[in-house]
């Protein structure tokens, strides 16, 4: 049976504990952050060990590989597929390499209700569904078995994740004993994963103080260019917000750290060290390495760390404008070390369970009174450009 050594912790939600086991006896069940984690049934478990063997995240698990990769940096020639991606739209080049074999992509998509969820793409319109980063942990389900048997049929499969569930995959189909021989695992270079009833209660807020429904939301907007954050929501009649402390207030969580899964800050995965073929991040620092290549309409970092990444790297250079580059020029922080946990945040939780979502929206989210000044201010600066983006 598996052993959490720190169930809040030691456990990043892969899922791969949940879908190597022979009798279902493992559930991944919500906590009270809104983070899955597995729960054993004892009436069916066998003790078999399965559970204890694939996890990835416990302290045992052997090193990373330590082959430092070649560092790239990327814009895809198409300007309106850079404009919809979040950095430089290395995904949508590796993604049509990949469909115009016949193959299968796996990436992460919001649903009809904003649910950020693992989805398959066999066709680029459902792909595309995948494009720009989603600030939130991803439901898996059974995607892991998923791509199990679409190997095990002989599709190539490129699957995109964090490092963790990337790592989860790998380990759940080396005990499944399946060849991957066509796979092809790109994860990203991850701040940490923000609990999902964080942003269900951030998406419940926003339609309720606009009256309508959210149409479409865009975590990393680039109307005021890639190198500012900025989210931006789009209602059902035809509102558009990216100015208001309401429409930024889930990002300032994000980074205050808040809301991170607690295992995130234990992440065995920050190091130039990677356990997949090719990792995409946003090239922060080219500004500085490289300046004539920055043009603040994104660019992406792609770090190729296996002979199979470099083939598949290969075959979108057609596709894409491209830099070689050096470590040393994209140390971001989360190449190095985990992100530092909140010294307020059981304090923050506390606030949660006692006073409700718009309380802590307003002591820590920025939507109080000193919240919205600095953002009024901020604003009168791009006020011009949001209002000709936005149409008004």
């Amino acid at each position: 049976m598996i052993d959490l050594y720190d169930k809040k912790q030691g456990c990043c939600g892969c899922t791969a504990c949940e879908n190597i086991c022979p009798v279902i006896a493992i559930n991944m069940v919500d906590d009270e952050e809104g983070f899955k984690y597995p729960e054993v049934d004892d009436s069916k478990c066998i003790s078999c060990g399965l559970c204890k063997a694939v996890c990835k995240f416990k302290p045992e698990a052997e090193e990373l590989t330590k082959k430092v990769p070649l560092v790239y940096a990327v814009k895809h020639k198409n300007e309106d597929v850079r404009f919809k991606s979040t950095s430089g739209g290395v995904f949508t080049a590796l993604s049509d390499s990949i469909l115009g074999k016949g193959g299968v992509v796996y990436g992460v998509a919001f649903d009809e209700n904003f649910v950020a969820v693992h989805k398959r793409a066999t066709t680029r319109e459902q792909r595309d569904e995948f494009m720009g980063s989603k600030y939130v942990q991803s439901f898996l389900g059974s995607t892991f078995s998923g791509v199990k048997n679409d190997l095990e049929s002989g599709r190539t499969v490129l699957f995109t994740g964090t490092p963790c569930q990337c790592d989860g995959l790998m380990s759940y189909l080396k005990k499944k004993k399946v060849d991957c021989g066509k796979l092809y695992v790109v994860d990203i270079v991850c701040h940490g994963v923000p609990s999902p009833l964080m942003w269900k209660e951030h998406i419940e807020s926003c339609e309720k103080k606009r009256k309508a429904k959210i149409e479409e939301y865009l975590c990393r907007s680039k109307i005021n260019g890639w190198h500012t954050h900025t989210e931006l929501i789009v209602y059902d009649n035809e509102k558009k917000d990216c100015t208001s402390a309401l429409s930024q207030k889930q990002k300032i969580l994000f980074y205050s750290h808040k809301i991170l899964r607690p295992a995130c800050h234990r992440c065995r995965y920050t190091s130039i060290y990677r356990c997949s073929d090719i990792t995409m991040a946003d090239f922060w620092g080219i500004e500085n390495s490289m300046p004539e290549f920055d043009d603040n309409k994104g660019v992406s970092l792609v770090l190729v760390s296996s002979d199979k990444g470099e083939k598949l790297f290969e075959e979108i250079k057609e596709q894409i404008v491209f830099e070689k580059s050096h470590i040393e020029d994209c140390l971001q922080p989360q190449l190095k070390e985990p992100s530092k946990p909140a010294a307020k945040r059981t304090k923050f939780w506390e606030d949660y369970r006692k006073r409700g979502y718009w309380y802590i929206a307003t002591r820590y989210g920025g939507c109080g009174l000193r919240g919205k000044i600095i953002r009024f201010l901020a604003g009168i600066k791009t006020l011009k450009k949001v209002k000709k983006f936005i149409g008004k």
